[in-house]
């Protein structure tokens, strides 16, 4: 008897993507990264601001230890053969000692770096004069020192840069006792825990160390060689003063005098630009984290101080005894 087979089926095993199949997976992987990318981004700065906020806070409880061993805060920069209250001094540029950022050292766990220093010979304002300091200090001057670095600043890994300035006071420009004689955007301020041959005790902080600023961030250093003669004026974290009577300035400390993030005459400053403009970094705050910059408060507090702050609240924070309630007269 005859069988009758009956015929098999062939299926067809398809592998691969077709190109339309791989661009839509493609595209989906896109619109994933592009989603996925600004909360990294997020989660990376709020990363960097507790950094940062750590970093203040260590500085602030060194500023207090030192407070503890010397009776006062140390002096917000040391000058020898001091002029009277408004510095003109002959040798501008050779008077500067000790600024607060190196007069802490010891008491951050940095002795060694500590002892590398001429605390008794001349400390450079910026590398300009860095030739000018004592030969120790013009090598420990150039040393980069994390500690006073934010990491939201993509200049300061690496370099001896600074991102914390210390409060020399506060108040509207045209207030100050002591501008420069060639230009007004130079002046030193001396109404705030940390000026020039300061001696600050905290019973001397009548306002409250709630209420008074003692460490400011800031993002307006000199990063970069000025464009205009290719001067060398990038500063450092260790650096002095220049004290000319026609051009008062110095690099350690600044004064709450414009707005958080609104430094006067020029735009503001993101992580990319190049910063050369030594004109604003006496007298502006502010920081590469979004919407505004953190401070260091006389109590050891830090604070997130936003750029919308009443710019009269920042200026009576960077005093210590003014005598007005927060934000000025009422």
């Amino acid at each position: 008897m005859l069988s009758r087979s009956l015929p098999r089926t062939r299926t067809a095993v398809r592998l691969g993507f077709t190109l339309i199949e791989l661009l839509v997976v493609i595209a989906i992987i896109a619109i994933l990264i592009g989603l996925l990318l600004p909360a990294v981004q997020k989660v990376r700065e709020a990363a960097s601001r507790m950094t940062c906020q750590n970093k203040l806070k260590q500085l602030g409880l060194a500023l207090h230890n030192a407070h503890d061993a010397l009776g006062a805060f140390p002096a917000g920069q040391v000058v020898v053969n001091l002029s009277g209250s408004c510095p003109a001094q002959s040798n501008p540029t050779n008077d500067a000692r000790v600024p607060w950022t190196v007069a802490i050292l010891p008491y951050m766990e940095q002795e060694n770096l500590y002892r590398q220093f001429n605390l008794n010979g001349t400390f450079a304002i910026n590398r300009q004069f860095i030739t000018n300091a004592a030969a120790a200090n013009q090598t420990a001057q150039v040393t980069p020192m994390p500690a006073f670095q934010c990491p939201s600043d993509p200049r300061m890994a690496g370099s001896p840069l600074a991102s914390y300035l210390g409060v020399a006071g506060g108040g509207p420009a045209t207030g100050c006792p002591c501008v420069a004689a060639s230009t007004t955007n130079f002046f030193l301020w001396a109404n705030g825990p940390l000026y020039v041959n300061s001696h600050v005790k905290l019973t001397d902080i009548t306002d409250g160390t709630s209420n008074t600023y003692l460490i400011g961030e800031s993002k307006y250093q000199v990063a970069d060689l000025r464009r205009s003669d290719n001067a060398e004026k990038r500063g450092l974290w260790s650096g002095g003063v220049y004290l000319d009577k026609n051009w008062r300035y110095y690099a350690g400390l600044a004064a709450a005098v414009e707005p958080i993030d609104q430094p006067s005459g020029i735009p503001d400053y993101n992580g990319g630009d190049i910063r050369d403009n030594e004109t604003i970094v006496g007298r502006t705050f502010g920081s590469l984290h979004p919407g505004g910059c953190n401070m260091l408060f006389a109590d050891g507090s830090v604070h997130f101080m936003p750029t919308s702050t009443d710019v009269n609240i920042h200026r009576t924070l960077g005093t210590i005894a003014d005598g007005l309630p927060v934000g000025g007269a009422p």
